[in-house]
């Protein structure tokens, strides 16, 4: 019977918790709405306070992805577009099917940059940003190409991609590891003749291709 009370204490700390949870949900939800409110009413520093305070209490992945795209919309106001990329790519990866309403859409200067991170639109930008030697943020968008399921023999070209840059920074098992994914997408996957005869990393993807 000595059991009884430590039972019935267990119980009661778990009902406490639940409790608890049920208020923060609650908090965070009121918080988000009146982020929200806030950012309608052009109070964006307001409303980043709020989008932040209310991420921090705990929201669902669809609650989470509309802080983080309002957050994005106050970056891209600012004219702070690595940030408001950042946050868009947090929304996207809390919900993959995050939409731009009509409004939100037209407007011309978050509506491009969003655009550029969907989908096949995010490899693009991430293969240009390549081209250009912005590694670090090609990095994120093609990285966010593969989290949004683009195409197979596209997944392949991110991973490879990756591959390139890890092995430029001298992250040799990234590079390893990014090819294998490659291979692993498309089997048939190959290097064009000035990438194969990169003297890192073309010896690193010969090792890993299975001979024909």
């Amino acid at each position: 019977m000595r059991r009884l009370p430590v039972v019935l204490l267990a119980a009661a700390l778990s009902g406490c918790a639940a409790i608890q949870d049920a208020v923060n949900a609650t908090r965070a939800q009121v918080t988000l709405v009146e982020g929200l409110r806030q950012f309608d009413a052009g109070k964006h520093e307001d409303s980043a306070k709020s989008l932040a305070a209310a991420l921090q209490r705990g929201l669902g992945n669809k609650d989470q992805a509309e802080a983080h795209k309002h957050l994005a919309f106050i970056h891209c106001t600012a004219e702070r577009e690595r940030q408001c990329r950042d946050e868009f790519r947090k929304a996207l990866a809390a919900d993959p099917k995050t939409k731009l309403d009509a409004a939100e859409a037209s407007h011309p200067v978050w509506g491009p940059i969003f655009r550029s991170m969907s989908g096949p639109d995010s490899l693009t930008t991430g293969l240009r940003q390549y081209e250009q030697g912005e590694f670090e943020e090609s990095a994120k968008n093609l990285q966010g190409a593969i989290d949004l399921g683009v195409a197979e023999k596209e997944r392949a070209t991110a991973h490879k991609h990756l591959a390139f840059i890890h092995c430029a920074s001298n992250r040799e098992k990234q590079c390893r590891d990014e090819f294998r994914k490659a291979l692993t997408v498309d089997p048939t996957l190959d290097l064009a003749p000035e990438e194969a005869g990169h003297p890192v990393w073309g010896p690193i993807f010969r090792s890993l291709k299975p001979s024909r």
